[in-house]
């Protein structure tokens, strides 16, 4: 099984059920963890995260990936900290440093391997925007979706299904995302909410935990857009989205577009 966990930034770490979350489909006490916190301006993420997964119980200290420079990228020791890891985790920032130090590298490629041999992936604010093949680098909020409201550039390409948006609701990020999925009706947008999870599986189930919600953005049946007509910054208009505002629990099958929410028992029954 192949795991990708998209978190919306701004992890409750008072109770951190996330990363709890995280350490338990990483193996639990057994887990092998790698942190990668070069998103981070901050010189103590690293040590920060470390931590956190100690005091949830990881037996064996988290390996820190500390290169910061590209000629440093693959050395042997990064490249075998990622191929005996069972849970790697990407600390937020600016997903465009990430993409910088490591595309076209040997280490990038390693990361996918792990990917695919079963690691899980987790990544919060900008380490959830780098998980896929398209990424959005930078962007204004805004409810409407405009002309350049967002640039987009590669992320690491563990899914080439779905964009992924953090910080969802908070910042307001419905316009960029459903502008984005305009521009490439064939992806589905996934906006996390802060504290809120997204958590691919197999590359085709998405289901969500957290406190927040996750909004998805399906183009698949868009009729119409004039996307690629429209000048400057003035809106746009688009016919046939859809849009889903999931919780936790809920789940959506990619392949069939389907979206399951379950029932929830009310005070009167």
């Amino acid at each position: 099984m192949t795991t990708l966990m998209a978190i919306g930034g701004a992890i409750n770490h008072t109770q951190p059920r996330i990363l709890a979350e995280f350490v338990r489909r990483a193996g639990g006490p057994k887990a092998c963890l790698l942190i990668l916190p070069q998103a981070s301006a901050l010189e103590d993420t690293g040590d920060f995260y470390r931590d956190a997964f100690a005091k949830l119980g990881v037996d064996r200290p988290a390996d820190i990936l500390a290169c910061t420079e590209r000629l440093e990228v693959d050395q042997p020791a990064n490249l075998d900290a990622v191929k005996r890891a069972t849970g790697i985790f990407i600390a937020g920032g600016n997903q465009v440093r990430l993409t910088a130090l490591f595309a076209g590298t040997q280490l990038e490629a390693e990361l996918l391997a792990a990917y695919r041999r079963g690691a899980v992936l987790a990544g919060t604010s900008a380490g959830a925007a780098v998980l896929s093949k398209l990424m959005l680098a930078f962007g204004r909020s805004g409810p409407t979706p405009r002309q350049s409201l967002a640039q987009f550039t590669s992320g690491f390409g563990f899914t080439d299904k779905v964009i992924f948006d953090q910080h969802f609701r908070q910042r307001d990020r419905l316009g960029r995302l459903i502008y984005a999925v305009s521009m490439y009706p064939g992806l589905l947008g996934v906006g996390v909410d802060e504290n809120t999870v997204a958590v691919l599986e197999d590359d085709r189930l998405i289901s969500v935990f957290g406190a927040g919600a996750v909004t998805v953005v399906d183009g698949h049946e868009i009729s119409a857009t004039d996307a690629a007509e429209v000048a400057g910054h003035a809106p746009i208009a688009v016919a046939g989205l859809k849009v889903h505002v999931l919780t936790e629990g809920c789940r959506y099958d990619i392949q069939q577009r389907q979206v399951l929410i379950p029932k929830k028992m009310s005070l009167f029954d």
